[in-house]
């Protein structure tokens, strides 16, 4: 997941028993309900785990916790552990999961340089301490799982077989005490998604598939280069991962943005273009490729149209949806996270 939504740095609704007059909240022991995953990147304080909308949500990945850069397999300390105790209070007093994302497209050497992943992935010795490192970490918050956002094991070997083993160690270590896995993966571009072995799909929970930023991969819609997440893109995803690769369907979490992005690659959250004057229903103009969004000061959005239409696609072919961060989002009518749910009910 890349640090989209701030401005300075530029990723299971159970559908059975709902009440139509309600946000949907379901029970997220059910095998197979309706997963809203939300990536939340704090702030400086605790001041942003009160305005979150966890009504909305089954799962929050709090972002990111690094792995240290001497490959030993530890993890850094956080450097603001009173948030996220705070959001482990919050969110589980309304039934929401917390998982703890580690990695994330800057861990610390530079945007998508991922050696530290690599230097602990290579010895059996690292990989185990990672999974205990982790796993310490979960116990420290009381969290319910960890997300693995190692942007990305190359795919080639020694990397392939590396990352297949560091999921086998930490699923292992997790499972043993009811803790959750999951990963973060690219939407289909080649090679990136080949780092991911189709073994793991076995060690996780589900896969958070990050639908958004195919800009610079867009040979295949090159009339279409500048719309960082069309709706194409998540039908392209679910074809690669699902049917081509054969990542179980009940595994598949498919990720959407909640920032817009200027054709400069800058990003602004859906929040502040709105206050800026974008219409939250202005993405409908459809072509035989998807939805066209609209510009608003030169930045590609996701607005509710297409979040719905996303989410509707999501509910036939995969398990869930994923949203990259959910602070980006606004309240009251024009909510993204409102619109994924209704979309689901």
């Amino acid at each position: 997941m890349k640090n989209k939504c701030p401005v300075l740095y530029l990723p299971f609704l159970f559908l059975g028993l709902v009440s139509c007059n309600s946000p949907v909240n379901p029970d997220k022991d059910q095998a197979n309900s309706f997963k809203v995953v939300g990536y939340y990147l704090p702030g400086k304080d605790i001041s942003g785990v009160a305005s979150l909308q966890y009504e909305y949500l089954t799962s929050v990945n709090y972002s990111f916790a690094r792995p240290a850069a001497d490959g030993s397999g530890n993890l850094e300390p956080l450097p603001n552990p009173g948030i996220l105790h705070a959001l482990v209070e919050k969110a589980h007093a309304h039934g929401v999961e917390v998982f703890i994302s580690v990695g994330g497209f800057d861990i610390g050497d530079g945007p998508g340089i991922d050696r530290r992943f690599e230097v602990l992935a290579d010895k059996e010795e690292s990989r185990i301490q990672f999974a205990n490192s982790v796993m310490n970490m979960i116990r420290e918050f009381d969290l319910d799982g960890a997300d693995i956002d190692w942007e990305f094991p190359d795919a080639v070997e020694p990397s392939i077989s590396n990352f297949t083993s560091l999921m086998a160690t930490l699923s292992e270590t997790l499972k043993k005490e009811g803790k959750k896995v999951t990963i973060a993966v690219e939407s289909h571009h080649l090679p990136y998604t080949y780092g991911v072995d189709n073994a793991v799909f076995d060690l996780v929970d589900w896969v958070n598939i990050m639908g958004y930023d195919n800009e610079e991969f867009g040979s295949h819609r090159p009339h279409q280069l500048t719309a960082h997440a069309p709706y194409w893109l998540s039908e392209i995803a679910f074809d690669h991962w699902v049917k081509k690769r054969g990542l179980p369907k009940e595994k598949a979490v498919m990720g959407v943005p909640f920032y817009g992005k200027g054709t400069n690659r800058s990003y602004h959250p859906y929040r502040m273009l709105l206050a800026r004057g974008a219409d939250p229903y202005a993405d409908v103009a459809y072509s035989d490729t998807g939805v066209i969004y609209d510009k608003v000061d030169g930045y590609f959005y996701m607005g509710i149209k297409t979040m719905q239409r996303t989410t509707r696609l999501a509910q036939r072919r995969g398990a869930g949806i994923m949203i990259w961060e959910i602070s980006c989002d606004t309240t009251g009518q024009y909510s993204l996270l409102k619109a994924i749910n209704d979309a689901i009910r």
